[in-house]
């Protein structure tokens, strides 16, 4: 369904708020894993997202928790 919005040029039609609880759930879970089994292999394939949609994600939730490129790198090896 996702690749369809996306291929159909229909993102704009979805929900700020919709988006934001998908993206909510996967961090939560994700992280809640990673700190209960301690550093897992990313569950995407490696064509999932190219770069520019990896780093467009990785700048919001960045700027939306208010965390800079220095305290990103104080967490960055965290897990293992």
């Amino acid at each position: 369904m996702t690749s369809e919005i996306v291929a159909e040029d229909r993102a704009s039609a979805v929900a700020d708020e919709e988006i934001a609880e998908l993206l909510y759930a996967a961090a939560r879970l994700f992280s809640a894993k990673t700190d209960r089994v301690g550093k897992i292999s990313w569950p995407i394939r490696e064509d999932a997202l190219t770069a520019t949609e990896t780093v467009v994600l990785v700048t919001a939730l960045l700027d939306a928790a208010d965390v800079n490129l220095f305290d990103m790198a104080i967490w960055y090896r965290r897990a293992e």
